[in-house]
């Protein structure tokens, strides 16, 4: 049985680890493609789930910095309300702020 281990960097929020993939599907669809578009990560065996947007892996044993200037202002409103849109579509509209998030996948 192989291990799956992966680090990355996305911007969004924790939604319930039980909550339909399918609905997520639909709730993201129509979504542009590319590292802005809303997505999900499931995070250990269905221990954590993630609604995220811009998404970048890290690679292992380097530094991968996070500055100002990985979003611009109009970059954020865009993606707050691209989350807050489908996780409203979840029947989530009451969830925590967005924000960025070290993810650090192992399963």
């Amino acid at each position: 049985m192989g291990l799956y281990h992966s680090v990355a960097l996305g911007y969004g929020f924790e939604i319930p680890a039980d909550t339909d993939i399918d609905a997520i599907d639909r709730a993201c669809f129509g979504q542009e493609d590319g590292p802005d578009g809303v997505g999900y990560i499931v995070v250990g065996d269905r221990d954590q789930l993630l609604i995220v947007t811009r998404h970048t892996k890290a690679v292992e044993n380097t530094v991968t910095r996070i500055t100002a200037d990985m979003a611009t202002a109009d970059d954020l409103t865009r993606w707050n309300v691209a989350l807050h849109a489908a996780a409203a579509r979840l029947g989530l509209a009451d969830h925590e702020p967005p924000g960025w998030l070290l993810i650090h996948n192992y399963r």
